[in-house]
C-alpha cells in the first residue's frame, strides 16, 4: 500500500490527513512539538472552508461548536460609528454553506480526534528531506529515518521542507503585528457575545471582537503596524500597557475589550509573508497550506485555504491512477487559486487601515464577497490534470 507521511500536524495537515486517509491511503504525521495543547485563539470558517469540513464528516461538530454572526460591522475606530454592515444572513443561502467562528483548540481537536491521534509521531522536528522519484527519505532531529512513497509538507511558515527543497526567498516581515487573547464573556458587555463580528478601524490600526464556545469567551485580535520585529512563533507574551497605548483614543468598546483582556492570556505575534511560488513539488515531495502559501490574516483565509488543499489533495490521490499524477493533479488544482488568495490577503491590510474610516461610510470595500472567494467548494471543484 502507498506510504504517505505529512510534516506537521496543524490544520492544513490533519485536514489531508482525514482526506488522504478517506481515500484509502495508509497516513502518517510527523509533529515537531512533543505533544498537542491548547491553542487559545479564535478562527473564521468561510463558506468555502465548511463545504471541505462538511465532506470530512465534521458538519456536526461545526454546528455543535461554531458561532453564526449575521453581521460583520465595519465601525469608527474612536467613534464607534457604525460605517458599514455586511450581512451575513443569507449566506448559506447563497453559497450552500455558512460562514462560522469557533476556537481553533476546538477545531484541531476534533481533526485530531477525525484522523486518530495514534497515526501522529509526536516529537519528530524534521531535520532533513530527500525527495526521490520514487520516494521521499526523512531524517529527524532525534536520529529517526523514515520512508515514504510521497511527503505532504504542512509544516509552516517557516517549513523546513520549502528551505530545503525550493528555491524560494525567506520570510520577510510585513510591517504588521496582530495582538490577541481571549475574555471571558461575563466580563463585557452584552454586545460583545451578539453573533456578530465586530470591527473597529483606523488608519494604521484596526481591532476585531467576535465570540466563541456559544459565547462563554469573546476572542480578540488587534492588529497594527509596526517597524520591525525579532521574536519568533505567534505565542509571545504581550505587553497590555504598550497595547492600550496603541489603542489610546479608540472608542469606549474597544477600550473597555483591551483593559479586560487578562494579562496571562494576552499574546502578540509579528506577520511575516513569503513571495508566492511557481511551482508546489519537488520529487515525490509537495507543499500545502503556510508551507506553501503563507498569508496575511485579513480576509480569514490562512485556514481556509489549508483546508482547501487538504480536500483537494485526497480528491487527487481518490481519482488519479498513480501517486505522481495525483501529486501533479493537486498543484494544477490548487497553486492559482491560492495564490490568489495569498496575494489579496497580504494587501487586505492596506485596505483596512491605509484608508481613512470615514470613507468606508459610502464605498463598497472589495471583500471576499466581491472576490467571489466564498463560492469556491474544494469538495465539488473541478480537478486539472497536468
Amino acid at each position: 500500500m502507498t506510504q504517505i507521511a505529512i510534516i506537521g500536524a496543524g490544520i492544513g495537515g490533519l485536514t489531508a490527513g482525514i482526506a488522504l486517509k478517506k481515500a484509502g491511503f495508509q497516513v502518517r504525521i510527523y509533529e515537531k512539538a512533543p505533544e498537542f495543547g491548547e491553542v487559545g485563539a479564535g478562527i473564521s470558517m468561510s463558506p468555502n472552508a465548511v463545504h471541505g469540513l462538511r465532506s470530512l464528516g465534521l458538519g456536526e461538530f461545526l454546528d455543535s461548536n461554531s458561532n453564526e454572526p449575521i453581521e460583520q460591522q465595519l465601525c469608527h475606530g474612536e467613534t464607534g460609528e457604525l460605517l458599514q454592515p455586511i450581512d451575513r444572513r443569507k449566506t448559506r443561502e447563497t453559497y450552500g454553506a455558512p460562514y462560522l467562528q469557533l476556537h481553533r483548540a476546538d477545531l484541531l481537536e476534533a481533526l485530531i480526534q477525525a484522523f486518530g491521534a495514534e497515526n501522529c509521531v509526536m516529537d519528530h522536528g524534521l531535520e532533513s528531506i530527500a525527495s526521490r522519484e520514487d520516494g521521499v527519505t526523512l531524517t529527524f532531529e532525534n536520529g529517526a529515518v523514515a520512508e515514504a512513497d510521497a511527503v505532504i509538507a504542512a509544516d509552516g511558515l517557516r517549513s523546513v521542507v520549502r528551505d530545503a527543497l525550493f528555491d524560494s526567498k525567506p520570510p520577510e516581515f510585513s510591517g504588521h503585528i496582530a495582538y490577541r487573547g481571549l475574555i471571558p464573556a461575563s466580563e463585557l458587555s452584552a454586545r460583545s457575545a451578539e453573533p456578530l463580528n465586530i470591527n473597529h478601524l483606523a488608519l494604521g490600526r484596526n481591532m476585531v471582537t467576535y465570540p466563541v464556545r456559544n459565547g462563554e469567551l469573546v476572542n480578540v485580535v488587534a492588529l497594527s503596524k509596526a517597524d520591525g520585529w525579532v521574536d519568533e512563533g505567534w505565542s509571545v507574551k504581550a505587553d497590555k500597557a504598550q497595547l492600550l497605548a496603541k489603542y489610546e483614543g479608540f472608542a469606549a468598546y474597544v477600550r473597555d475589550v483591551l483593559e479586560k483582556v487578562p494579562e496571562e492570556e494576552l499574546f502578540c505575534w509579528g506577520l511575516f509573508i513569503r513571495e508566492p511560488l511557481e511551482n508546489w513539488r519537488s520529487g515525490r515531495t509537495v507543499l500545502l497550506g503556510d508551507a506553501a502559501h503563507p498569508m496575511l490574516p485579513y480576509m480569514g483565509q490562512g485556514a481556509s485555504c489549508a483546508i482547501e488543499d487538504g480536500v483537494v489533495l485526497g480528491r487527487a490521490f481518490a481519482e488519479c491512477e498513480d501517486v505522481d499524477s495525483a501529486l501533479d493533479c493537486y498543484v494544477a488544482s490548487r497553486i492559482e487559486r491560492a495564490s490568489t488568495l495569498q496575494r489579496e490577503s497580504n494587501l487586505g491590510g492596506e485596505r483596512l487601515q491605509a484608508i481613512d474610516p470615514d470613507m468606508f461610510r459610502d464605498t463598497p470595500i472589495k471583500d471576499e464577497d466581491a472576490l467571489g472567494i466564498f463560492a469556491y467548494d474544494p469538495a465539488t471543484v473541478a480537478l486539472t490534470r497536468a
